[in-house]
């Protein structure tokens, strides 16, 4: 009886290591080796979109990105700029910014120092992991991991862009910051 109640409490503590791996991301998951996904990550079947509806709606092949031009924001069609603005968001959720002012070679620095952010070990990137959804510097893979009954199969940084958020922010990769 007792070699049954330990072997019943390994098995307890394994399962409830294997429920905490989701929390340290999508990555560190993939990185494990994991051969399905966790059902932490898996909407139930009824709240899955509909892929058959939504491509006899949509023919994706001809999707064309709205493009909002911020060189109308300060000149005469600036109100058009607004409602193309509104209408981007409300219906589409993105769209593409063309002359914001910030060079191509800034973006692409931009990127590199994320993606080599994301290529740490788990131990430096879990220095920002929080449950605070208020934090100015988070690493997760949900808006709120402790309440969302389905994760994102995602990893994400979140950055406040405030001068007091900056000390906070990684200092790894070394140019980070």
């Amino acid at each position: 009886m007792v070699m049954f109640q330990e072997m019943a409490l390994r098995n307890d503590q394994s399962e409830s290591l294997k429920g905490q791996e989701h929390n340290k991301g999508v990555k560190h998951l993939c990185e494990m080796g994991i051969i399905k996904v966790p059902k932490k990550y898996i909407l139930p079947t009824l709240e899955r979109p509909d892929n058959s509806i939504t491509t006899e709606l949509h023919d994706v092949t001809n999707l064309k990105l709205p493009v909002i031009d911020f060189a109308e924001l300060h000149g005469p069609n600036h109100e058009q700029l607004i409602t193309s603005l509104a209408h981007a968001c409300q219906n589409y959720g993105f769209f593409q910014v063309i002359n914001h002012g910030i060079s191509s070679n800034v973006l692409s620095e931009m990127i590199d120092v994320a993606r080599r952010f994301f290529e740490l070990p788990l131990k430096e990137r879990e220095k920002y992991m929080s449950t605070d959804v208020h934090s100015l510097v988070r690493y997760g893979t949900s808006f709120n991991q402790m309440k969302d009954g389905v994760l994102c199969w995602r990893d994400f940084l979140k950055l406040v862009c405030t001068t007091e958020a900056h000390s906070q922010w990684p200092s790894s990769p070394l140019d980070f910051r």
